[in-house]
C-alpha cells in the first residue's frame, strides 16, 4: 500500500491571545498638506522608427535603381552609336583597300626593289646560329652560401 504523506501546516508566529490596543485616529490637528500626486506624461511614439527606417531605405534604393537604369540606357545609346561608327569605318576601310589595290602595280614595285639592290627571298642565303645557355654555366659555379646570400638580399632589398 502507498504510504500516507504527513501534512504539516505553516505556523505563523502570533503574540498570544491578548488583543492589541487600538491607536487613536489622527484628527485634523495635523497642519501639513498631503503631497500632490503628479501624473506622469506618457511617452507615445506615433511612428514606428524601424518602419520609418525601412521605408527610407526602400526609397533610397528606388532612387538608386532609377539612376542605374538611366545610366544603363545612356550607355546602351553610346554603344549603339559606336557600333554604327565602327560599321562606317569598316565600309570606308574596304573602299580605301580596294582603291589601294587598284592603284598598286606589283611589277613596278618589283622593278623598283631590284633597282635599289634588293634580292628575291628565294635567292637569299640562310645562316643558322646556335647560342649556348650561359645561365646553366653560371648556376653551376655559384656556391650554396652565395645563393642563400642572394636570396636574402633579394628578400630584404
Amino acid at each position: 500500500m502507498a504510504q500516507r504523506v504527513d501534512v504539516q501546516y505553516i505556523r505563523f508566529y502570533t503574540q498570544g491571545n491578548t488583543a492589541k490596543r487600538i491607536a487613536p485616529a489622527v484628527t485634523g490637528s495635523v497642519t501639513g498638506q498631503l503631497p500632490q500626486i503628479k501624473k506622469r506624461k506618457v511617452q507615445r511614439i506615433y511612428i514606428d522608427p524601424v518602419a520609418l527606417l525601412g521605408i527610407t531605405v526602400a526609397a533610397v534604393m528606388l532612387v538608386m535603381m532609377a539612376v542605374g537604369v538611366s545610366r544603363l540606357l545612356a550607355e546602351q545609346d553610346k554603344t549603339a552609336a559606336m557600333q554604327t561608327y565602327v560599321e562606317q569605318l569598316q565600309a570606308e576601310n574596304e573602299s580605301l583597300q580596294a582603291k589601294y589595290d587598284a592603284g598598286c602595280d606589283l611589277e613596278t614595285v618589283r622593278k623598283t626593289a631590284l633597282a635599289l639592290g634588293m634580292i628575291p627571298q628565294d635567292a637569299a642565303e640562310r645562316v643558322s646560329i646556335e647560342v649556348e645557355d650561359v645561365r646553366q654555366q653560371t648556376a653551376e659555379q655559384v656556391s650554396l652560401w652565395q645563393r642563400i646570400g642572394t636570396f636574402l638580399t633579394g628578400l630584404f632589398a
